[in-house]
């Protein structure tokens, strides 16, 4: 689904991300994984088109998406879920929602699937975003990232600040879209016991350079908790 090639990017003459190369295979949770500051949300960034790279390639289905713009790349089905969830306080949950689905020319409605992996966002449609917890938002940041009708979904440390019982929740959604509906996820994550019970495959991220891959499976035996534990 998603091939990252050689990438490298600088920030100030920084050599932030070195020859970074993974695969996300297509119908699979992939987590790629490491300390704060190793360039994973800098890697996150620039397969959305924020950050532009110096060298390298990002191909989606075998075709090369680096000279699109991040609009392109969302029509052409990566949706993503930022760290902090930024969605939009003063608008409704509804109409964040809908926000989601701005680069469709279908009907504007809701998907009913959508309310039936997030029930709190129909009960709560009339609500203003700011006005959610911490686990609301973050189940309305992955709804309003489904309304585009994504083939891949990206989501940058859903679990931060996030009560336990969302957690295990967001946990069994992913797993369910990727089993059931079809969909790829790339989830950018530290928490390791999160990491365990989805993870399909794993990449390991230290010093902006890819160290280590494998089976979500084989996470224990392959000792990845002392690559990124602090």
């Amino acid at each position: 689904m998603l091939q990252v090639q050689k990438i490298n990017q600088f920030y100030s003459g920084s050599h932030i991300l070195r020859d970074v190369t993974f695969e996300v295979p297509k119908g699979s949770l992939t987590v790629l994984m490491g300390r704060n500051g190793v360039g994973k949300t800098t890697m996150t960034k620039a397969i959305m088109g924020v950050v532009p790279i110096k060298s390298g390639d990002i191909l989606l289905e075998g075709k090369s998406i680096i000279k699109m713009p991040s609009y392109e790349r969302v029509a052409n089905g990566i949706a993503f879920v930022p760290q902090g969830r930024d969605i939009f306080p003063r608008l409704t949950v509804h109409e964040n929602l809908l926000v989601g689905g701005a680069s469709l020319k279908a009907s504007k409605k809701i998907p009913e699937m959508i309310y039936e992996l997030f029930p709190i966002l129909k009960e709560m449609s009339h609500r203003n975003g700011g006005d959610l917890s911490g686990g609301q938002q973050q189940q309305l940041a992955i709804g309003r990232a489904l309304m585009s009708q994504p083939k891949l979904i990206i989501l940058d440390e859903p679990t931060e600040g996030i009560q336990p019982n969302i957690i295990t929740q967001i946990g069994e959604t992913l797993v369910k879209l990727v089993k059931e509906q079809g969909i790829t996820i790339l989830l950018i994550e530290q928490y390791l016991d999160f990491i365990k019970k989805v993870a399909d495959k794993y990449v390991v991220m230290s010093r902006g350079e890819i160290i280590a891959q494998g089976n979500g499976s084989e996470i224990d035996q392959d000792g990845i908790g002392q690559l990124v534990s602090v």
